[in-house]
């Protein structure tokens, strides 16, 4: 009887704690009792299961703040794509992930002809609305990675293996629909979007980071 007794009341014990330090040790709040008694010990464990749903809530909020919070510091406020410490970062990963795969790599820079005089006839308003036709445009037709570099200037990078001849044809189409351009914020004229692209691209191997946008800066200010 006693046995009985001890093994009745040990078991959902022995198996709290089993939940608590796999919880414990793996940060999991998924876990769940399972209720199959109609007593004091069924009780406990649903009480428990609302406590662990109550927790698994929070630790969701927590970690949908604390996301919007990584995306706010790494997002350009105007265009919503990654600002200049971000694709930095970025292509820094992305020319040691190249390195190590001894694969090609491709870095541009881009700006608009003539910004200035840009928002000097048409109003700062207007200058926003082509950076962000700008940042839509590149984020739609290029399969990488891209971000703000400041004011007009925006970078671009991307890895895998393509022909000098078919990165300058979607180059030229990227211009193309750039140059096409975009509705003024009222409505009332079309925008024009002329830019200049930079680009340099290397096998993997050895690369110098700084040399590769040196190069790509270059290239970019050479097209004007």
């Amino acid at each position: 009887m006693q046995s009985f007794f001890v093994q009745k009341i040990t078991f959902p014990i022995s198996k709290a704690v089993q939940i608590f330090d796999y919880i414990k040790q793996t940060g999991n709040y998924f876990v769940r009792f399972e209720v199959n008694e109609k007593n004091e010990f069924g009780k406990i464990a649903e009480s428990i299961n609302s406590l662990l749903d109550y927790i698994e809530k929070e630790k969701l909020k927590e970690k949908a703040i604390k996301n919007k919070l990584i995306q706010q510091a790494e997002s350009d406020p105007l265009t919503g794509i990654k600002n200049k410490k971000a694709i930095e970062n970025t292509i820094l990963d992305m020319v040691q992930t190249a390195v190590n795969n001894e694969t090609q790599i491709t870095l541009g820079f881009l700006d608009v002809d003539e910004f200035r005089d840009f928002n000097t006839k048409y109003g700062h308003q207007n200058g926003d609305t082509v950076i962000k036709f700008v940042a839509k445009t590149l984020s739609e037709n290029l399969h990488g990675e891209v971000g703000r570099g400041g004011g007009d200037e925006f970078m671009f990078c991307y890895i895998g293996n393509k022909d000098i001849s078919d990165i300058e044809q979607s180059m030229n189409e990227l211009l193309d629909k750039l140059r096409a351009g975009c509705k003024s914020d009222d409505g009332n004229i079309y925008l024009h979007v002329p830019c200049s692209i930079g680009i340099v691209t290397t096998q993997g191997g050895k690369i110098d980071y700084i040399d590769l946008v040196r190069k790509a800066d270059k290239a970019m200010y050479s097209t004007k």
